[in-house]
């Protein structure tokens, strides 16, 4: 067995692993790690096969571990181990302070071992665009410059996320509130629509909730919506739970590192699906 850096040519691989095992994954966001941060990503292979990958994601001053996987028959081998242990010392290198990961239940004594604590749960909703009683306003009629954006995840999150957010504001649909401020992304992976990030200046949730129903209106009838929603913003549940959203798993957000005082109540989703933020 071989560690080595990842390349383009393993991704394919890398997708296959995450979708045996159910992930929400697609090429284009693994893409962007290895193009921004080649030499933060890892595979493990056999025969010239891949078998276990791990990728890192940096901001500013924190960095996410992301998409580590183990072939399920390469698993209790000691792989997992030296994936982890590679994407911290890179990490290190780097001088990243905080270090963040969305962890199963079940690897959370792994992680623990390698000084990672857990913060709280992190609930995964789902749901279907249904038709909606009354019309609903579209908010997004005058946008904003992107740093309005960039100032609120910065002082939500307490860390300068400016690549994350641009990517998603050309990349993504949106809707836009101006008084207070807030917005929420959208836009589809694989069968899904996925709604993140979903972020207030308040914590008024009557305005969240005009955000997310404004973001309904323009989804087609019976489309499958998922988003991971911090367990300690009741707001968002109780606005998911109105419109007969599920929780249909959980993982854990985990830190290695003094943890910033991240405001989670005004953050209704992350930004993506267990691996920026």
């Amino acid at each position: 067995m071989q560690i080595r850096y990842m390349t383009e040519e393993d991704l394919s691989a890398i997708l296959q692993m995450t979708l045996d095992e159910g992930w929400i994954s697609d090429l284009s966001e693994f893409r962007m790690f290895i193009k921004f941060n080649p030499r933060g990503c890892f595979v493990c292979t056999e025969d010239a096969r891949v078998i276990g990958s791990i990728m890192t994601f940096c901001h500013s001053k924190s960095a996410w571990i992301s998409n580590f996987i183990v072939a399920k028959e390469h698993q209790a081998k000691g792989i997992g181990k030296e994936l982890l242990l590679r994407a911290i010392n890179y990490l290190k290198k780097e001088k990243k302070g905080p270090i963040f990961l969305n962890a199963a239940e079940q690897t959370e004594e792994l992680y623990e071992r390698f000084g990672f604590k857990r913060i709280m749960p992190v609930n995964r909703w789902l749901g279907r665009v249904v038709k909606l009683a009354n019309s609903v306003e579209n908010l997004s009629e005058l946008i904003p410059g992107s740093a309005r954006f960039i100032e609120l995840d910065a002082s939500l999150w307490r860390e300068e996320r400016f690549f994350l957010i641009s990517r998603f504001l050309s990349s993504r649909n949106f809707q836009v509130c101006f008084e207070p401020f807030g917005f929420l992304m959208y836009g589809g992976i694989r069968d899904f629509i996925t709604i993140g990030p979903w972020e207030l200046e308040s914590e008024k949730g009557e305005i969240a909730e005009k955000l997310f129903v404004s973001a309904l209106s323009d989804l087609e009838l019976e489309s499958k919506i998922i988003l991971d929603v911090p367990s300690t913003n009741k707001m968002a549940e109780k606005i998911l739970k109105k419109y007969k959203f599920e929780i249909i798993s959980s993982t854990l957000f985990m830190c290695r590192g003094k943890v910033p005082e991240i405001h989670f109540g005004r953050i209704f989703s992350f930004a993506s699906m267990g691996s920026m933020g």
